[in-house]
């Protein structure tokens, strides 16, 4: 049991949701009209915030200096192509990657014999970054528990019928492409590149956040794999929503001379406060764009150097709910703040850049893959639809918006 928590230190704690919409049971559900609260062991069937919808104030003492270190991973996985039966979900294991309790962790792919399309999808599920967040409310998915063939097992059949993934749905535009599921268990947005010890009580754990790291680990085989890739579409949910973002530019030079496209959902690359993006950044040594040295500081400086770094025809797809009760409490704001805040992102970053467009459900919620296409517009635009006119190139692809 943790110490009791110390008077004095007050910090206002927001949750990133459980995001990933794929059930035990195999059933992926559309996201509800408010979050739930759950615990982080839940099965993965609703999005639900964790502990709260709004931020919550708990008393958490400060975490002193701790070791860093660099990850060495013990063993290196192989380089050839992967092999899997045709349109059946397999688990690639990686013995150079490692989720937070330092166990390797690998990846699912869903192979089609002839196709040149590729989509890459991050899980969500959480995040953490401190002693309290990691091991006190356990606010990651998968952290401690690890991600290996058990767990990908379990999710197999709710994959089937994701949005994404789903090959009997004729709407489908990624029907027949080549499909990735990468799964979530560093805590760190797959962003990080850094091996921490987090105290919480008179614990002290050794923490691997090193989602970047696996992604490169993850992106050197596929590249092998894939070497006749006309497409590549990068999507996540969530936390899986920011770490695509981040990693736009590395599946890019993965892939070079491919066109990326990325679908964001529920990501926004947007700014949290200035002192929580330096922690989280520090903590997890994010692994941003080495050509953006502005992004250290400001995360929303990301859209205006992709608008550089990916022109037309790359497309750029960013879906949300007008009122994210997730992400306002990750970043510590109301759902009305995130609102505003979202409408001037909007106006500022998105609507200069040309290939960039927008899907917005004016309620309160979060994510919209989940929905399985389902999820309207306001002008009763079917998300699958939009989907499909964001990746056939249709001119007619535009944004969805109260």
């Amino acid at each position: 049991m943790p110490s009791p928590i110390p008077p004095g230190t007050r910090r206002a704690l927001s949750l990133l949701a459980l995001s990933a919409s794929l059930a035990a049971c195999g059933e992926v559900t559309t996201a509800p009209s408010t979050d739930a609260s759950v615990a982080a062991d839940v099965p993965l069937s609703t999005d639900a915030a964790l502990a709260a919808d709004a931020p919550l104030a708990v008393d958490v003492p400060p975490e002193p200096d701790v070791p860093i270190e660099t990850f060495h991973p013990d063993a290196s996985s192989p380089m050839e192509p992967i092999t899997a039966p045709a349109d059946q979900w397999t688990w690639v294991p990686f013995p150079d990657s490692a989720c937070g309790n330092g166990e390797p962790t690998g990846i699912g792919v869903n192979l089609h014999p002839g196709s040149r399309r590729v989509v890459i999808f991050l899980q969500g599920g959480g995040a953490c970054w401190d002693g309290f967040t990691c091991y006190g409310v356990q606010s990651a998915v998968n952290l401690t528990s690890g991600y290996g063939p058990r767990q990908f097992a379990s999710e197999t059949r709710g994959l089937s019928s994701f949005t994404l993934f789903n090959r009997g749905n004729a709407r489908n535009p990624w029907r027949d492409a080549n499909l990735v599921y990468v799964p979530y268990c560093t805590g760190d947005v797959h962003g990080g590149d850094r091996i921490i010890e987090h105290r919480w009580g008179n614990r002290v754990e050794r923490t691997f956040h090193v989602g970047a790291r696996n992604m490169d680990a993850f992106l050197a085989r596929l590249s092998r794999t894939f070497t006749d890739a006309e497409r590549v579409t990068l999507s996540g949910l969530s936390a899986g929503g920011f770490g695509a973002g981040i990693h736009w530019e590395r599946v890019a030079n993965a892939f070079p001379g491919v066109r990326v496209d990325l679908l964001d959902d529920s990501g926004p690359p947007m700014s949290p406060p200035a002192d929580r993006w330096a922690q989280w950044r520090t903590t997890w040594n994010v692994q941003l764009p080495a050509g953006c040295p502005e992004c250290r500081d400001h995360l929303d400086a990301l859209l205006p150097y992709y608008a550089r770094r990916f022109p037309p025809p790359a497309r750029f797809a960013l879906l949300s709910y007008t009122q994210d009760t997730t992400i306002s409490a990750f970043f510590g704001v109301t759902p009305e703040q995130f609102q505003t805040q979202l409408a001037e992102a909007t106006r500022r970053l998105l609507a200069p850049i040309p290939n960039a467009r927008h899907f917005y459900v004016d309620d309160q919620g979060h994510v919209l893959i989940g929905s399985n296409g389902t999820a309207r517009g306001a002008d009763g635009t079917v998300l699958i639809d939009w989907l499909g006119r964001m990746n056939n190139d249709d001119p007619a692809w535009a944004n969805v918006e109260p």
